[in-house]
């Protein structure tokens, strides 16, 4: 080991020694440490791997705050253009049947919508079209020399106007689940710009996208099923009692369109048990719609209670559901499809069941409140001419009543009168009938003996009746009136009454 000290007694051919081992020692670290790399270019290649985490990371925290497919597609394309070495980055949506259902593009920072046209012929004869029907990435470092950018034109077609004709390019599918429901295009007019990096960086934002745009989707089909399921009980609580039937196929057709996407939404119902189905014209709505041919699958699903497809026409298909209530089909409801293959994911059973039911009560209720108005209404013309018959019969037992010679009063339990003829209250007491309805008999004397001084003499029994004689001394004369009284019994729930003849003598 060599001291520091005592380099002053070394020799110079020692000197010389330890140089030539410190060279060797240092060449030995140096080539220990050269597969690092230099330190500058090991620290940015650190610095971009935080960069592309935390922009991953970043839109990770973002995509769940945003349940808008059309607003997350956008915020990822500005997101690469100014956070990566992107020119220009283009996202095209795809639905089931691979056609364009959505297109943006963003360049220089700035959104620009694509045309469905635009898109599908980028799908038809671009990379994004070779990367969807692939299922993988593809890479293109220099699109005018490489001859595998030839190799994608799967075409004949194709025109060198589809993308550009030089730079660099990546394309990469966007899945959801085991589906590819997108593409993902960056693009940069520079050659050789895009590196394993870049494509390990975009193939984990199109995956990211991919979950994003799920969870939106599925967002806005839970929103969707919410709204409908409320439309259809908003229904069965707006269709109430103080609506007709044309207001019931009025709305069934808006919820045919609203919730069910059909064309058109004919009711029919029986108008008897036993009856055949019939067309229910909606209020203020005009409808253009095979009515008897819709009216043909009604009547089968009637009879079957159950659910029937029928192609109506060249361009349209129906659905019928029979209206079920209390086990038998009081009606059915035809939704209209254009064309004549229809697909039943299209449609959800469970809420056009819960619709059927809806409208099965609906009709049941409003049916039921048609038939009680009828009897309310008979009830009230029966109760109206019995009535006049009684009022007319009233009229001629009063009529009898008051061609009778003699005075007659009708006295309740009670000893209050209840009716008197116009002979008793006009020559007998003198005073007007109804004056003396609701009096008692002790008042009825009394206002005899205030128009003259009264006698009355009980008389025998005859057969069973009651018989006394009242006299009044007149300043012209006296008068004496011969009562006859007679006891009605209770009967029917009336309580006992009495009835008095006064018979004048002379």
């Amino acid at each position: 080991m060599l001291d520091a000290d005592n380099l002053a007694a070394l020799t110079v051919a020692e000197l010389v020694e330890h140089v030539r081992e410190l060279r060797h020692a240092n060449a030995q670290l140096r080539r220990q440490l050269r597969p690092v790399g230099p330190p500058l270019a090991a620290q940015a290649l650190t610095e971009e791997l935080i960069r592309q985490t935390a922009l991953l990371t970043r839109l990770g925290i973002e995509f769940r705050e945003d349940m808008d497919p059309t607003a997350l597609v956008q915020q990822v394309l500005q997101s690469i253009t100014v956070h990566l070495p992107a020119d220009e980055a283009t996202i095209i949506l795809v639905g089931p049947d691979q056609t364009p259902q959505h297109a943006l593009t963003v360049s220089l920072g700035t959104p620009r919508p694509l045309s469905n046209e635009r898109a599908a012929e980028l799908l038809t004869h671009g990379s994004a079209g070779w990367a969807l029907r692939h299922g993988s990435s593809v890479i293109l470092l220099d699109l005018a020399g490489e001859t595998q950018w030839f190799q994608l034109r799967e075409a004949a077609t194709a025109t060198s106007s589809v993308e550009p004709s030089n730079g660099s390019l990546i394309a990469t599918p966007i899945r959801q689940s085991a589906a590819t429901i997108g593409v993902l295009t960056v693009y940069r007019l520079a050659t050789h710009a895009f590196g394993s990096q870049e494509l390990m960086l975009i193939e984990s934002i199109a995956a990211q996208i991919g979950i994003a745009i799920s969870a939106a989707r599925f967002h806005q089909q839970h929103r969707l099923r919410q709204q409908h399921m409320l439309t259809l009980l908003n229904f069965r609580q707006v269709a109430g009692s103080d609506h007709t039937a044309g207001d019931v196929a009025e709305q069934c057709h808006q919820i045919a369109k609203e919730v069910f996407a059909a064309r058109w939404g004919l009711l029919f119902l029986r108008p008897t048990p036993q009856g055949q189905p019939e067309w229910i014209a909606p209020t203020n709505v005009s409808l253009e719609a095979p009515v008897a041919a819709a009216g043909g699958a009604v009547k089968l699903t009637v009879e079957s209670q159950s659910v029937v497809t029928m192609a109506l026409t060249d361009e349209q298909t129906c659905i019928a559901i029979p209206l079920i209530h209390d086990g038998h089909a009081i009606g059915g409801l035809a939704l209209g499809y254009s064309g004549t293959q229809l697909n039943p994911s299209m449609i959800d059973w469970n809420l056009l069941e819960l619709f059927a039911r809806q409208t099965a009560t609906v009709c049941a209720n409003l049916q039921l409140v048609t038939r009680l108005r009828e009897q309310t209404q008979l009830l009230e013309e029966l109760v109206t001419e019995r009535t006049n018959q009684l009022q007319r019969s009233r009229d001629l037992l009063r009529i009898v009543f008051d061609s009778l010679p003699e005075g007659v009063a009708l006295l309740d339990e009670t000893e209050r009168l209840v009716a008197v003829n116009t002979v008793f209250a006009n020559q007998i007491v003198g005073r007007h009938p109804r004056e003396l309805v609701g009096k008692t008999y002790a008042q009825l004397l009394r206002m005899l003996e205030r128009a003259a001084p009264t006698a009355i003499e009980f008389l025998a029994q005859r057969q069973e009746h009651q018989h006394l004689r009242i006299r009044q001394v007149f300043p012209a004369g006296e008068r004496s009136y011969l009562i006859e009284r007679m006891e009605i019994p209770p009967s029917h729930g009336q309580p006992a009454s009495r009835l008095e003849l006064w018979r004048r003598e002379v």
